[in-house]
């Protein structure tokens, strides 16, 4: 029971100094100094580490499932919002943090599989399908946010652990061959996209 009650506090920790890290312009603390203010990328990875450790204890420790499985929906709304809208930059900018951690945290706690099955692999087709169409190339851009938390829960979720690891060796090949072949330079910039989403999704299958 401590050990429980000490990986919630750690958690609820974690996600508050992410969430100032991420929403706390450090340009606008004018007692940081410099060297702080001029690491602001360290300081957003930091919060992607932090918040993505908070992501997993969240889903351990509390025995609230639904609870947490609704505020991590929750997020990967917020964060789909963050990443289409209108939104200011520093908002946008956590987008793939939050869809990331809620991604893990909603596919550990959630009950209804057939439902999260479906539409994770919905994100993970068009997240793909966003990295080859030629009409929106500004869609190009947010594939790997698509891909890695559709990857993520359907890891997951999904019943047959053989189908997910078979999945991901696939996306892990097809993202070296295009790495690696000098022919096609829309298959070469995709690449690592796909790489880094089967890499993802074999790692999380390996853990589960």
């Amino acid at each position: 029971m401590e050990k429980q009650k000490r990986n919630q506090l750690v958690a609820i920790s974690f996600f508050l100094i992410s969430s100032i890290f991420l929403y706390v312009d450090p340009e606008n603390v004018s007692w940081l100094p410099d060297r702080v203010v001029q690491s602001s990328v360290l300081i957003k990875g930091i919060a992607f580490v932090l918040l993505s450790i908070a992501a997993i204890l969240a889903g351990i420790a509390f025995e609230n499932k639904l609870r947490i499985s609704i505020i991590s929906g929750i997020g990967l709304a917020i964060g789909l919002g963050f990443l289409y809208l209108p939104v200011p930059a520093i908002l946008r900018g956590s987008a793939f943090h939050l869809l990331f951690a809620s991604a893990v945290s909603f596919g550990m706690t959630t009950t209804a599989i057939r439902v999260a099955t479906v539409v994770s692999a919905i994100c993970t087709c068009v997240g793909i399908g966003f990295l080859y169409q030629p009409v929106f190339p500004s869609l190009g851009g947010t594939a790997l946010y698509l891909l890695l938390p559709g990857i993520i829960v359907f890891s997951i979720v999904y019943s047959q652990k053989v189908m997910c690891e078979r999945i991901s060796i696939g996306l892990i090949a097809l993202g070296l061959v295009s790495l690696c072949q000098p022919f096609l330079i829309l298959f070469y910039q995709t690449g690592f996209q796909l790489l880094l989403a089967g890499l993802t999704g074999f790692i999380v299958v390996a853990h589960r």
